[in-house]
């Protein structure tokens, strides 16, 4: 299963996995509420409650136990969904995911933190506007709704604490780019709180590998995927 970015969108976000993977995987991928081809609600957007829906989802389709590939918002989600629903989740592999909103130093969070809707709206890449635009089954006009509701989610201060990281007995591979918007000290400290966790950092790339060095992501992807379990050591 794959889980996006924040305002992102399944399709979008992954085209080139959905081809690859889909040669020899069953690909589900998920557009979270008020993303993509999902309408909105009057909720506020919120990691847990999408880490819940989409257990709810796996659990509907009855696929037993998923590997997980989330990108951004989706690695938090990701990271969550292996937090509360271990059952669910085989393998998790994450990217660019952060557990607390200074992700990228504090002073960048508190400028965040002051900016309007409308100033964040501005900031954002054209681009985004327009893929939602053009799927929305909210219509272009709650585009500004979406991105105050994204806002409130992007200041979340905590995630998932550090010592929950310890409680997640999954095998996790975490992945950034050497440029990421994440910095590379936070994405270290989710590595080394993981249990079972691997490292990569793509050279040369910002926040989105799979899109940026699409084949790379993929072949070390697949790669941790078809990694064997470890087998339990008997008492």
């Amino acid at each position: 299963m794959f889980l996006h970015g924040g305002l992102n969108f399944f399709d979008d976000a992954f085209a080139e996995q959905q081809a690859y993977f889909s040669t020899f995987r069953t690909v589900i991928g998920i557009d979270q509420r008020g993303h993509g081809h999902s309408p909105d609600n009057d909720r506020p957007f919120s990691y847990r409650q999408m880490a819940e829906d989409t257990a709810a989802l796996l659990t509907t389709l009855k696929v037993g136990r998923a590997d997980i590939v989330g990108h951004s918002d989706g690695g938090n989600v990701g990271l969550l969904l292996a937090r509360y629903h271990p059952d669910l989740v085989r393998r998790l592999v994450i990217s660019g995911a952060n557990i607390r909103g200074d992700y990228n130093g504090l002073l960048a969070y508190l400028r965040f933190a002051t900016l309007s809707t409308d100033q964040f709206a501005a900031a954002l890449p054209p681009a985004l506007r327009q893929r939602y635009a053009r799927v929305s089954p909210d219509g272009s006009q709650h585009w500004l709704t979406v991105v105050a509701k994204t806002k409130q989610l992007w200041a979340t201060w905590t995630v998932l604490d550090p010592a929950e990281l310890k409680a997640i007995t999954n095998p996790v591979l975490v992945m950034a780019g050497d440029h990421d918007i994440i910095s590379l000290d936070h994405t270290i400290e989710i590595f080394r709180g993981l249990p079972h966790a691997q490292l990569c950092i793509f050279p040369r790339t910002g926040h989105a590998p799979m899109e940026e060095r699409p084949d790379d992501f993929n072949r070390v992807t697949r790669a941790f995927l078809e990694q064997q379990d470890a087998p339990a050591h008997a008492d």
